[in-house]
């Protein structure tokens, strides 16, 4: 349940309510297959596969508002990043897997990472095979949505953006143009 708890940023009591819900649907319906094939009376449990099955499906209430985005890019659908990727996993991934070894040693773990270059050099497919692969939430923000002619609202939009992705942290948030 250690795996599942690090699953779930930024879930609240109700959040996860619903998501042992999805998980006891999914074990019924594996309950009556079961049952159909092997003509059994034994009790539907709910497994820890059956909690795996209903994560994709419920969504943290702190991120609603925000458009959510699950990604399905992983490391092998790149090609030629693996310096990259070896230097991603170390100051992104590394921190929320061994959180204990980085006190003990006594380093602070990195805030964040700015990715930056020319169109077309798989920033948003690096960002999104990380978020895919280390299960972080990943939030995609356009920046027209940011801007406003009025005074205060811009840095009232990038405030709310920073307030939502702390409320779901651990999350990557990725500004696109």
């Amino acid at each position: 349940m250690q795996i599942i708890a690090s699953q779930t940023h930024g879930y609240v009591g109700a959040d996860l309510a619903g998501l042992v819900r999805e998980a006891g649907t999914f074990a019924i319906k594996r309950h009556i297959s079961s049952d159909i094939s092997q003509e059994s009376t034994s009790e539907a449990l709910i497994t820890y596969t059956d909690f795996l099955h209903a994560l994709p499906s419920t969504r943290p209430s702190a991120l609603r508002s925000l458009i959510l985005e699950t990604p399905r890019t992983y490391w092998s659908d790149i090609g030629g990043v693996s310096h990259i990727r070896n230097r991603l996993k170390e100051a992104i991934e590394w921190p929320l897997l061994y959180p204990d070894t980085f006190t003990r040693l006594g380093v602070m773990p990195t805030k964040g990472v700015l990715l930056y270059g020319p169109p077309g050099c798989s920033k948003t497919l690096t960002a999104k095979a990380l978020a895919t692969e280390s299960g972080i939430n990943f939030l995609a923000v356009k920046g027209p949505e940011l801007l406003n002619k009025f005074v205060g609202e811009s840095e009232r939009a990038v405030r709310e953006v920073f307030a939502k992705a702390r409320a779901g942290a651990p999350c990557i948030i990725f500004f696109v143009r």
